[in-house]
């Protein structure tokens, strides 16, 4: 027995002199990006010497990007990395991945053996369906076959049927088994291995920490968003759902949520050569066909609306950072962590554009005390205990107009009153154009509401192009490309706005009058 332990004692001292210590490494401090992660990780080593010359083995997880390690020592001692050598190395398991691993090779197996009986039931089936071919002497032997050709035929039918549904569900097994697996570990076979250098050594174990980036890993905003008019406020609540599949559970690692991508940049950009030298000109073909005349495209813009202690929010330059405290995130599950529950002060009131759509808008106008920073992402929207829908959803700033649907209670009603020409004459030389539009808002709800009417403006691009305008009552805002009414409308009722454009050309000008 003192012989058996002296051995093993033996080749346990001769595997820590043949090869150099790996890190113990425990994760401390996790930022996840929107599709990465960067890790924090310490480590107590106990680095491996001979004749001076230390080194340390570190061990990154297969979706980790080498080029991004980044390793320094801990304590305060004259130990210092010289060098730092990267190479793949066999992903070695963690229990519950190997676990997984398992399953899935016997279901293979499964799979492969039922695959196998189902090829005999074919070989049987060819077998007594080829009897039928042959020629019994008597109307007796002929019963008889034909009783054995259908008990069989019968019976491996039956068997194979059954064979093929256990295939199925089989294959389903398996394919759902190596999604768990890849969310848990990732698709790659193999991991990083980091063997430093060390110099400057003066006692048997340091401490290092390292960071580097992580792929499989992310988070994604979701959010809720209700419209309460009757209090003046939106209830906007923020959930971040979190996964990684570094292959390792993350037991009570300090978590924290970030908005921008990071970016690895080591050099500079190369300047280019700042050349100034007569221009090359080239004498094209004149064309025997007369070019046309560039025409001008204008573009309608059209607004854009778009468990533990709390987090806490920390601004850099270009992004925000949010501190979840301690958390424990396990490898291949999707989480869903909470950030922040707030009331937005909101002024409503309904929005209608009954030039393109007699539909009238729900929009809360919020202003906040502090500038908020909300990323892209997927919300839900509510009004009255109603779910919209899903929208995208950001915010960057203290102000915001957010938009809650339509009503069917209110609508605005856009009808041409008239539309004339006047001629063309010789001795005036010009040519006349009016335009009468009544708008109509109607209130159909109990309630008096505020709504904000948006009409588009006549924009000349001549100035020998003249436009009066006429209406009542007045816009209360105009600008070059719209007018903008605020009316009142008790409950039950309706206003009416008249508008009139008058247009005034030269004769011979060739006008485009527009989509109105």
């Amino acid at each position: 027995m003192k012989t058996h332990n002296h051995i093993v004692r033996n080749f346990i001292i001769f595997l820590i002199l043949l090869f150099p210590l790996s890190s113990l490494a425990v994760v401390k401090e996790v930022t996840l990006f929107p599709d990465s992660a960067k890790i924090s990780e310490t480590s107590k080593i106990t680095p491996q010497c001979d004749q001076g010359k230390c080194t340390a083995v570190i061990k990154l997880p297969p979706p980790a990007d080498p080029a991004s390690l980044i390793v320094a020592v801990v304590q305060e001692n004259r130990a210092k990395i010289d060098d730092m050598q990267i190479k793949p190395v066999a992903v070695q398991d963690e229990a519950r991945i190997a676990e997984l691993r398992k399953q899935i090779s016997a279901l293979e197996g499964e799979s492969k053996e039922i695959k196998s009986k189902l090829q005999a039931f074919g070989a049987q089936l060819e077998f007594w369906q080829a009897q039928t071919k042959n020629k019994p002497k008597t109307i007796l032997d002929s019963n008889k076959l034909a009783d054995a050709i259908g008990q069989n035929v019968r019976k491996i039918n039956q068997e194979k049927y059954t064979a093929e549904a256990r295939l199925e569900k089989t294959e389903k097994d398996i394919k759902k088994l190596q999604e768990e697996l890849n969310q848990a570990a990732g698709k790659k076979e193999t991991a990083w291995e980091a063997t430093l250098t060390l110099s400057g050594i003066d006692q048997k174990e340091i401490s290092l920490s390292y960071t580097y980036l992580l792929a499989g890993c992310g988070w994604l905003p979701l959010y809720r968003l209700e419209a309460l008019p009757g209090e003046n406020k939106i209830a906007f609540s923020w959930e971040a759902e979190v996964w990684q599949s570094s292959g390792l559970d993350w037991k009570q690692v300090q978590l924290n949520l970030a908005t921008l991508q990071p970016r690895i940049t080591v050099e500079p950009p190369t300047i280019p050569d700042w050349i100034i030298r007569p221009r090359v000109l080239y004498k094209a073909a004149r064309s025997q066909s007369v070019a046309a005349a560039p025409m001008m495209l204008e573009e309608a813009i059209m607004d854009d609306d778009g468990s533990g202690a709390a987090p806490s929010e920390t601004r850099k330059t270009t992004y925000s950072v949010w501190s979840l405290g301690k958390r424990n995130i396990a490898a291949g599950e999707r989480q869903r962590l909470k950030i922040k529950d707030e009331a937005w002060p909101a002024e409503f009131l309904f929005v209608a554009r009954p030039a393109v759509s007699p539909q009238a808008f729900v929009r809360a106008s919020v202003k906040m005390d502090e500038p908020a920073e909300i990323p892209n992402g997927q919300a839900v929207f509510v009004i009255d205990g109603a779910i919209l829908g899903k929208r995208n959803f950001s915010l960057a700033g203290a102000e915001a107009d957010i938009f809650f649907g339509t009503s069917p209670l209110v609508s605005v009603l856009s009808s041409k009153l008239a539309e004339k020409s006047g001629a063309k004459t010789f001795f005036q030389d010009k040519q006349t154009k009016i335009w009468q539009w009544q708008i109509e808002a109607i209130n159909s709800s109990d309630t008096a509401i505020k709504l904000r009417i948006e009409e588009p403006a006549p924009q000349a691009r001549d100035e020998r192009i003249k436009l009066v305008l006429r209406q009542n009552p007045e816009p209360v805002e105009k600008d070059h490309a719209k007018f903008v009414w605020l009316l009142d409308v008790p409950a039950g009722q309706a206003k009416t706005i008249q508008n009139t454009v008058e247009l005034e050309a030269p004769a011979d000008m060739n006008l485009d009058f527009g989509w109105r």
